[in-house]
């Protein structure tokens, strides 16, 4: 399978992330674990650092179903609880979608492979329609 979920390893990204209720854009680092296949289950777990923020975003990620161009997708964290989506793959991009659950949460990620890693862009809805919005690229750092 194409896309970095499916090559086990560390995955460092940086970008900037920035807020519907604010103007500012702020950088962050994220680093993706991915770990080797398990019972049919991918797993992955995602560290986003966000620049002026003492707590760091802590993301749970199982993928689940995989198909030649699809998947499922489920994502956990303590804002949101568990979602569940579903992912599409493509040989030059991987992209996934949550829809609204009881928080009010859905979004989207899309990464676009490109030299050397992929170039990714989100948006996320929480609740009472305040968004975020987040860019930037990642890459492999270690097997």
């Amino acid at each position: 399978m194409d896309g970095f979920i499916f090559q086990p390893g560390i995955w460092e990204g940086e970008g900037t992330i920035s807020f519907s209720m604010a103007a500012d854009r702020l950088p962050f680092n994220m680093r993706w674990t991915v770990q080797p296949e398990s019972d049919g289950k991918l797993c992955f777990n995602q560290v986003v650092e966000v620049e002026d923020f003492t707590e760091n975003m802590q993301n749970h990620f199982s993928v689940t179903d995989v198909k030649p161009e699809s998947f499922v997708i489920q994502l956990e964290n303590h804002l949101v609880g568990k979602v569940e989506g579903k992912g599409v793959l493509s040989s030059d991009v991987l992209a996934w979608e949550f829809r609204e659950n009881e928080q009010g949460f859905e979004g989207f990620e899309i990464y676009e492979k490109i030299e050397g890693g992929y170039r990714m862009r989100a948006e996320f809805t929480a609740g009472e329609g305040l968004r975020t919005f987040v860019h930037g690229t990642i890459k492999k750092v270690s097997a």
